[in-house]
């Protein structure tokens, strides 16, 4: 048996520290849960004396990348894959090794080797897959480390493969909502950059040789051209300058946090922004709860996850809340970043002892707010950039052809 401590909270909300004995997390937690405790936090006692901590910040990627980048979807199927062989009675190394030999992307496979060097080094699944924070952040580890104490890897695995390819099945989504507008946005300017260095400048050269007076939308386009033409390096400059200091002032603590701050407060993006990070964390969340995470833990892991500054430090503030003996439905509710929908939901998940599947709910709700909203938002972009590029060739055409038809005109 193993001694764990443990902080919960009961229906009357009273924080209990203290402690039990039980034959693994999972066993720990189903007796918390069924004398009605909310558990916050739950530690083995040889963890607690070793100082073990799971690391909240996500690591920074590096400036440049070596070899073929692991795409969600390649870790989607390893997890999957995984969970099958090991839950068929395959020991965890054997798989990983057979894994590895079948790996197709070289970068996963050396990463993979590694492990499996580490397993036969004697180190455990979870302290070996935390050597790789560039492709295995801090919820992966947590939730591994979770299944292997409770011994629930396979379902750990499998849940870790829908939560990524449902992920991935939003990335995409986005991607090709969007990739309509941006091939028109595109194309438009390629058009653009093309009338001006090549096309307008011959029509000027041709046009220099009529003794006549050039109709006033001729000479003004034809003077904006030469004049984006003899002070182009200016231009690139000023359009240069601020994306690369908005990019260096947003890599400091300060800028990261204005410019989120800035990006939640736009019109439809910040919207949008808003609601895919609280998606992300209420899914993380519901994943570690039902792998046996505390509550603490898992809002410092998934917080840290969530994608935006802003939302991080309200999670935080709510975490800390919790520690000192509020309901979490409760904590939430002071915070003006997070929406009433959630508390509420949260609130109804605290009561009834379903947080993890409300959670999971919430989650598939603002997944869709967002895909709708950027269906949407896609849906007035395109009008209006086909129109912006109907009307600049339009003035070209315009400034092009009226010389001709002046010169006509004074001819006869």
């Amino acid at each position: 048996m193993k001694t764990f401590s443990y902080v919960a909270r009961n229906s009357a909300g009273v924080v209990v520290r203290a402690s039990l004995e039980a034959a693994d997390r999972q066993d720990a937690l189903a007796r918390l849960r069924a004398q009605g405790y909310v558990v916050v936090e739950l530690i083995e006692r040889d963890e607690a004396a070793a100082g073990v901590a799971v690391p909240a910040a996500r690591p920074r990627r590096p400036w440049i990348q070596t070899g073929k980048p692991i795409t969600i979807s390649d870790k989607a199927v390893f997890c999957r894959q995984l969970s099958i062989t090991v839950n068929a009675g395959m020991p965890l190394r054997d798989a990983l090794e057979s894994i590895a030999n079948d790996m197709d992307h070289p970068t996963f496979r050396k990463v993979l080797q590694n492990i499996v060097t580490r397993l036969h080094e004697g180190e455990s699944f979870s302290a070996a897959v935390a050597r790789h924070p560039e492709h295995f952040n801090t919820l992966f580890v947590a939730l591994i480390r979770a299944a292997e104490e409770s011994g629930s890897l396979p379902e750990t695995l499998e849940q870790l493969a829908t939560y990524m390819e449902r992920s991935e099945k939003l990335i995409k989504k986005i991607r090709s909502v969007t990739s309509y507008p941006m091939f028109i946005l595109i194309f438009f300017l390629i058009v653009c950059v093309v009338m001006t260095t090549f096309v307008l400048p011959k029509f000027m050269a041709s046009f220099k040789g009529f003794d006549v007076q050039l109709p006033k939308l001729t000479r003004v386009v034809f003077g904006a051209n030469q004049f984006l033409i003899d002070h182009w390096p200016w231009f690139v400059g000023a359009l240069a300058l601020p994306v690369v200091a908005l990019v260096v002032y947003r890599r400091t603590p300060a800028g990261r946090r204005r410019t989120d701050a800035w990006i939640l407060r736009l019109p439809l993006f910040g919207i949008c922004v808003r609601e895919y990070a609280l998606a992300r964390f209420c899914r993380n969340m519901s994943i570690m709860l039902r792998g046996g995470v505390g509550v603490t833990t898992a809002m410092d892991i998934t917080s840290a996850v969530s994608g935006n500054t802003v939302i991080v430090e309200s999670l935080q503030r709510a975490k800390e809340r919790i520690v000192s003996g509020e309901r979490i439905a409760a904590s939430l509710g002071k915070d003006k970043e997070i929406p009433r929908l959630v508390i509420r939901m949260v609130g109804v998940g605290e009561e009834s002892g379903r947080l993890p599947e409300v959670l999971e709910k919430i989650a598939n709700l603002y997944e869709e707010y967002v895909e709708n909203r950027i269906v949407a938002a896609t849906s007035l972009f395109e009008p209006i950039i086909i129109c912006l590029f109907g009307g600049v060739v339009l003035v070209l055409v315009m400034a092009i052809y009226l010389p001709i038809f002046t010169v006509s005109q004074q001819v006869h």
